[in-house]
């Protein structure tokens, strides 16, 4: 990738990247007050504004974890199905906030590899 981009872009062409290899069908990086900052999509599977939606409710969850059950800093949630699909919510810090990344993973597909590898990009992209 060269580093002469954006930061977006750089973080949208390594997102296509994934998306095309298969292992997500889309992705959005949320900030911490649902702006998206970077997306990636092959279909609509999802909408948007519902994920925006997801991301606010899981970091409310987040908070709600820590004060009951002592469960401090929640970095990832999965949602699946009977049918194998899975939204995936992974927090992280980046750009001096806590972000979302929301990606929708298709059946039989890894996915956490590839995820580490976009969170260490986009960290290193926003130091």
């Amino acid at each position: 990738m060269k580093s002469d981009l954006a930061p977006q872009e750089r973080i949208e062409n390594f997102i296509k990247e994934v998306v095309e290899l298969g292992n997500y069908e889309m992705a959005y990086l949320f900030s911490q007050e649902g702006l998206l900052l970077a997306q990636s999509k092959t279909d609509d599977v999802v909408s948007e504004d519902r994920l925006v939606e997801m991301s606010i409710q899981f970091q409310e969850i987040q908070r709600m974890a820590d004060v009951m059950a002592q469960i401090s800093e929640i970095k990832e949630l999965v949602i699946e199905g009977y049918n194998k699909r899975k939204i995936v919510f992974r927090f992280f810090n980046a750009f001096d906030q806590t972000v979302a990344l929301a990606i929708i993973i298709p059946p039989q597909k890894s996915y956490r590899g590839l995820t580490n590898k976009l969170v260490r990009l986009i960290q290193k992209i926003s130091d």
